[in-house]
């Protein structure tokens, strides 16, 4: 019970702050700005990583040096390798599931996600690792009984 309490006792403490800073003319100029930024992400379909990376790159901010072309030494550069997929069965239908799309979705995939309500693979995937009781990616594969796939 105590840590109840504690917890509502800091809630209204965040309240309080909250309206002080919604009073403050600088404060609601910036809240309304990441509002705007946000549907701006939102109507282009980028993940939050993508889209900073966007604006930094637009800003030049953090730029690396334009790279100098290496030499070639007639070694070959070991291939990189890509994200293991796992087939899963979810309201028995089977789905194809791996830890990361980075925005990008094969049309199958993108219609499940899309059929769950989702616009978003990250969002999907919380969900099911939500209603899975899944802390992670490697655990939601083993609750669902996930097969490797190539």
């Amino acid at each position: 019970m105590s840590k109840l309490l504690a917890l509502l006792t800091q809630q209204k403490a965040l309240e309080a702050q909250i309206k002080e800073l919604e009073a403050n003319e600088q404060e609601a100029k910036v809240l309304e700005a990441v509002k705007e930024i946000e549907a701006i992400r939102e109507k282009f379909n980028y993940n939050e990583s993508d889209f900073v990376d966007v604006l930094l790159t637009y800003y030049n901010v953090n730029a690396a040096p334009a790279a100098k072309p290496a030499k070639a030494t007639g070694t070959a550069k070991p291939a990189t390798k890509k994200a293991a997929k796992y087939a899963v069965k979810i309201k028995g239908q089977e789905v194809i599931l791996k830890e990361s799309t980075r925005g990008l979705m094969s049309e199958e995939l993108k219609k499940v996600v899309n059929a769950a309500g989702f616009a978003k693979y990250s969002d999907y995937l919380d969900r099911l690792m939500l209603d899975n009781k899944a802390d992670n990616f490697k655990q939601l594969i083993e609750k669902l009984k996930g097969v490797e796939v190539q």
